[in-house]
This record gives structure tokens, sequence and C-alpha cells, in this order.
């Protein structure tokens, strides 16, 4: 099975992927490709093939979970390992700038004219979509999902503009600028939290993913459903065309399959997402030091709001030039209010797991291993905690409610012990943090100190 490999925008194809009859992946570019075709870094442009290993880490995380995909392997009797087979059905809308076709039959995406490729979204279908993400997780019985977005939590990909929606025609291979993402049933403030602490970050001076907080009502049951409207940072209007920009996370960068999006998950040394192979991949991006200071500020305010989740599918490199840049910060939640969840760090920090564990030496381990060449943990990168303690608690209690700016304090309260620094956290009531994944305390008033 041999399939086109194209990008939205180089006119021809940038390679060929080949399926072999034991399932083996093996991609070779196009002769003469533009350094803009080049799909990953990962994956330099070269003459020679790739072999299976680079192709499924980075064709295998272009594959979205979902009913869609679900359906294709039933349908077709295709199994999950399968990823040429699955890219056959699934690969003309698969994440970003990139798609993949039957050889011969033309590229899966183009640029999209703003009004004639969409079809506008009425407020009580938008209110029907919304109400079924949340109570069911996914959409209504026979709605269309013109461009499945990854991710657990409930969402469909839309147009926004002007304050209307809309969503591609059929077959216009047109993209989408905005995420509109649903709590789930189980966690009704969870768009409000993500709205907050993304507001947050942004007073801050980190870049971050535009993201507006809507609600929607149900009249069925009363509820009050709350989303998040995210701005995609890899679409743009130039004029009335809407455009792709190429972007990678670094799953796909580092060339680790989807299931090894965490440390802990690695089974090699040499082959895991860590901070010294995010300093790699700044050291080949356009801006080396720009990138290790973003990340670095990223991965700091992550740490300090208790977003233990911020694996190497949340962080991507956007292709506005060859060489990329970070992308804004995005898809942050507060994973320490769970504890369903571990709270082990994502990426270890200087060898500590645990916010617990950290000291200042493990930061400034961290910060080596990124690239740093002054590795001292001081100036801006305490004042970074400092500002999230002084001014972000109050804010969040403003912004996203009483509990979420406890748990936030706890947090950092955690971080002023193990650092040994005063981070000035303001005085709150007491939240059940769990500490290392110990069994959090469980109850009524009785279980408050």
């Amino acid at each position: 099975m041999k399939l086109d490999v194209w990008m939205e925008a180089v006119e021809a194809p940038v390679g060929k992927l080949e399926r072999h009859a034991d399932k083996s992946l093996e991609f070779a570019y196009a002769r003469g490709v533009p350094k803009e075709g080049r799909l990953s870094a990962a994956l330099p442009i070269k003459n020679t093939p790739f072999g299976d290993a680079a192709c499924t880490a980075f064709f295998g995380n272009l594959l979205f979970e979902g009913r869609e995909l679900d359906r294709v392997m039933a349908a077709h009797r295709i199994d999950r390992g399968d990823i040429g087979g699955l890219l056959f059905h699934l690969g003309a809308d698969c994440a970003g700038a990139v798609s993949i076709t039957p050889a011969g039959s033309g590229p899966g995406k183009r640029p999209g004219v703003f009004p004639d490729d969409y079809e506008e979204v009425q407020a009580a279908r938008l209110a029907e979509l919304v109400r079924s993400l949340h109570f069911h997780g996914r959409l209504p019985e026979g709605a269309r999902d013109p461009s499945p977005v990854a991710g657990v939590q409930p969402k469909i990909a839309v147009l926004h503009h002007d304050g209307r929606f809309f969503l591609p025609r059929e077959g216009s291979r047109a993209p989408t600028t905005h995420i509109l993402k649903v709590s789930p049933r189980d966690d009704l403030d969870l768009a409000r939290h993500e709205v907050a602490l993304l507001s947050l970050a942004s007073r801050l001076g980190i870049e971050t993913a535009e993201g507006a907080y809507l609600e929607f009502h149900d009249r069925e049951t009363g509820a009050d459903i709350g989303t998040i409207l995210t701005r995609r940072f890899d679409r743009f209007f130039d004029g009335a065309t809407v455009r792709r920009v190429h972007s990678e996370d670094l799953c796909q960068a580092m060339g680790l399959a989807r299931h090894l999006k965490y440390e802990r998950d690695a089974v090699s040394p040499d082959i895991r997402f860590s901070m010294r192979a995010v300093g790699e991949i700044a050291r080949r991006t356009a801006r080396p030091a720009l990138f290790q200071i973003g990340f670095l500020r990223q991965t700091l305010f992550n740490l300090a709001v208790g977003n233990t989740d911020n694996h190497a599918k949340n962080t991507t490199i956007l292709y506005r030039q060859p060489a990329g840049e970070l992308a804004p910060l995005y898809d942050v939640i507060p994973a320490i209010m769970d504890a369903r969840v571990t709270h082990e760090l994502a990426l270890t920090l200087g060898g500590a797991s645990f916010a617990e564990d950290l000291s200042i030496a493990h930061l400034e381990r961290a910060m080596g291993d990124l690239g740093f060449a002054r590795s001292r943990f001081s100036g801006q990168w305490p004042k970074l905690l400092k500002e999230v303690a002084r001014t972000g608690v109050p804010f969040l209690a403003e912004a996203g409610g009483k509990t979420l700016a406890d748990a936030v304090a706890a947090q950092l309260s955690t971080l002023e012990d193990a650092l040994g620094i005063d981070l000035e956290v303001p005085p709150r009531d007491y939240f059940p943090r769990s500490v290392r994944d110990e069994k959090a305390p469980r109850g009524g008033w009785t279980t408050l100190s």
C-alpha cells in the first residue's frame, strides 16, 4: 500500500509512505522537496528512506483516538497497530497541516475560503452538540466531526468569526480556527479552571493560546455547561482565506511513540521525554535561547499551579519558519486537584519526580539539562513562582473559584517547603492535596484541619 504525504503549503506531495505486507512502514521524501516540506525534526530531509521505528513514531502520532477511529477499525477489521492501514482511511484529516491520502488521489486538505467553504451552526444546534459532549462524551449520533482533535476531554473544532460559529462544508477540506472544549459531566468546573489558569499565565507574561469561557444552559436538565473556546495557534486568516501552519508535538519531534509521552513510561534511557531531550530539540530551532527560556517558563508555571499532565504531546513546535519555534502554552489543567490520577511529574526535574522532592539543586540541574549555560535558579525564575503566589492566587479565587485558589496555594506551599524559599503564599483554607500519590483524605468537615 502506497500513500502520498502532503503539506498544505507545498503544491506536490512531500513524500511517499509505504505500508508493507507485515504492516511495517517506510517513508521517503520526494526529490527536490523544499525545506518547507520537512515533516519533523525527527525526519530531516534526506535522499534515503526512513524505516519503521521513525515512521511509527511520527505518523502514529497523527492518529486521534475516538469514535471515527473505532468505526474504521471495526468496519475494515484493522487493528490499532496497523498505522498505515488506518491512515489509508483517516489520513486525509489527520493532525495539523499534514494529510495522507491513497497514492494519486490528491491532497486531503486545502486552505478554506470564508464564508464560501463554511456553514453556520445555529445556536440551538450548537447547544445540542455541547449537551451531548458534556453528558455522553461524544457528538450526537449522526453528527459530523469535520476536524477530529486529540485529547480525552470532549471537544469539537469550529471556525469562530465575529461571534458566530461555523463548520467546514462537507468535502471542502477547509480548516477550522478554534477548539470548543466542554467540561465533562464528572468535572463541571474544568473549563472555568483552564481559562483562569491560561489567563493567569498570560498576565504573567507567558505566551498562551487565547481562550474564552462560554456557558451553555441546557433547558432539559437545567444544567449550565461550561466550555472553553480556544484559538488554534496553527491557523490564521489571510484576507478571506483560512490557512494552516505546520506544527508537531514533542513526541513527534523526538521520535517517540504516543505511549511514551510521559518520561516515566520510557523503556530506554536514550529514548524518552526528558529535559535533556527538549534541550536537543531547542538547539535545532530558529532561536534556541528563546525556546529554552520559554519552555522553562511553561514548565515552572505548570509546576506552580499543579499541572502535572504537561506531557510531550502538550508542547508543540510551530513552523512559521522552517526551523520552528515554541508554540504558546495550552492545555493547562489543575491535575493536582484530582486524587484519582498520579501527581508524578510528566518529566523529571534534575532527577526529582514529585514536587515534594524538589530542591534548588534539582532545578539547576534541570536547567543545565535544558541547555542553559548559566544554571542558576535566581532572578526571574523564583520571581515567577512568587508572582503566581502573590498575585496569582487572589486572581484565581476570583476567576476560577475558591477551590482552585486553595489547591494552587497548597501546591505552592509544598514547593515553598521543598525549595526552602519564601514564596509569600497568601493564607488559604486547607486543601486535601495528596502527597506522592498517597490517598487524599475523604469525607466531610471532620477531614479538615
